[in-house]
């Protein structure tokens, strides 16, 4: 006896989504059946399944196989092939009895009783009946010791087709700012999720690119701790190498769904905007730096995603400002966007001299800084230095040494004022002489 097995028998199902396009689920059934039965279908599994992935407990499987076979018309039609079959005129109410003899090229068939060659008849196509072997949807066949059920069974199993990504929206105020992050899950698995526990993996997991697929143990819970929200409806704890959010309330994720979840409301932090140039600016890159901690009502583990930005304008209506995306960040790893290039701010840099004093070559070098807008800004100038072994001696303004490579100048720039950065270093050649001989 074959025993089925769906989703409304599910006690408990709970899905966990990974970025990269996958999925755990977990299911717990009750399965119950007077009857001795010797297999065991497993309906409402989803279509992508990767099949090497499925792990089974509560029954003893001897055999398991995954029926893919799903019924189509050019299925049903090869089925019947040699078979009698009719056509049903809906005007005369009369059927047409025929044998099917090709499906390759249109319809052609035989009169059972005349023997005449009809291509194409018009009418519908009835068949006696679903023919075996072909289901309406895919399903798990379980060869099991041959006895009555009566038990609680749990499956797991990855699939491919379902995803998340996060996406925020960030409001900025004259001092202060307004961060709204969503979640957006697609399913394209191939099956609903209803009323399922559901949790999200933020990180890079290693996947292998040839899985098993007929389609397209850890370590303890650490450092928890809520988001920041008015109502938070995800609770974030660090797990394994990731970061686990997951749904305070269960959820249905429709077949061919794209749902959005709020995740984050913040507000009342602060941030500052940057105008920073390099070497090669005649524009400066627009900057927003937000500090992800305490102190700034952050310090979140932020999943990777677009950032969209707007501001209000003179008329209180907030307007697109330029949109960025985050990496995955850690708390305390500050925000930083690029939205855009500045309209009224002008940068133009030169070296001005380099001359040479016995094995010390010196290099002046210049930034004008013209700002055009109607309120003070901050211009970074994020400087390379290529040559090795230099050291400064003179600058105009403080600057700060990043890395071996690259000095930083935070300018403080007044309306319709120009400032130039002036900066002298040396590099001493006697390096190079050394590395030669």
């Amino acid at each position: 006896m074959r025993y089925q097995s769906t989703n409304e028998h599910n006690e408990k199902l709970s899905i966990t989504i990974y970025n990269d396009h996958f999925g755990l689920v977990k299911e717990e059934r009750q399965i119950h059946s007077n009857e001795p039965c010797e297999e065991i279908q497993y309906l409402d599994v989803a279509k992508k399944i990767e099949t090497d992935s499925i792990i089974i407990s509560g029954v003893h499987v001897l055999e398991l196989n995954y029926d893919f076979d799903l019924v189509s018309k050019a299925k049903l039609l090869e089925k019947y092939l040699d078979e009698t079959i009719y056509i049903y005129d809906k005007k005369t109410k009369e059927k047409l009895n025929l044998r099917l003899l090709s499906v390759n090229d249109g319809i052609i068939g035989e009169r059972i009783d005349t023997k005449e060659i009809i291509i194409n008849p018009e009418g519908e196509l009835v068949l006696p009946s679903l023919p075996a072997g072909l289901i309406a949807k895919p399903a798990l066949l379980w060869k099991v010791p041959k006895a009555p059920l009566n038990q609680k069974i749990n499956v797991s199993y990855l699939t491919k087709g379902i995803s998340w990504e996060a996406n925020y929206v960030l409001n900025l105020m004259e001092k202060d700012f307004a961060l709204t992050g969503w979640v957006a899950i697609n399913n394209q698995s191939g099956t609903p999720y209803e009323n399922a526990e559901l949790k999200l993996i933020a990180g890079e997991v290693n996947r292998i690119n040839e899985v098993t697929s007929l389609y397209e143990n850890n370590r303890n819970y650490h450092d928890e701790m809520v988001v920041y929200s008015s109502e938070p409806s995800f609770e974030e704890k660090s797990f394994a190498d990731q970061h686990m959010y997951t749904l305070n309330r269960p959820v249905t994720i429709k077949d061919e769904q794209e749902k959005q979840i709020n995740f984050l409301n913040i507000t009342g932090g602060n941030y500052r905007r940057i105008y920073e140039v390099n070497r090669y600016s005649t524009k400066p890159e627009i900057k927003i730096e937000i500090d992800n901690n305490r102190e700034n009502n952050l310090e979140i583990p932020l999943p990777k995603g677009i950032v969209k930005v707007y501001q209000a304008d003179s008329d209180d209506l907030l307007e697109f400002i330029g949109e960025d995306e985050i990496p995955h960040t850690a708390k305390k790893q500050p925000l930083i966007l690029t939205l855009g290039k500045a309209f009224d701010i002008v940068c133009e840099s030169m070296e001005t001299n380099r001359y040479e004093e016995e094995n010390l070559e010196f290099v002046e070098y210049h930034y004008y800084l013209n700002n055009q807008k109607e309120e003070t800004v901050t211009i970074r100038i994020d400087h390379s230095i290529i040559d090795r072994g230099w050291e400064m001696v003179e600058t105009s303004h403080k600057y700060e040494k990043t890395t071996s490579t690259n000095v930083l100048f935070n300018v403080e720039v007044k309306p319709d004022e120009v400032v130039v950065v002036s900066f002298k270093y040396v590099i001493d050649r006697t390096i190079y002489i050394k590395n030669r001989d």
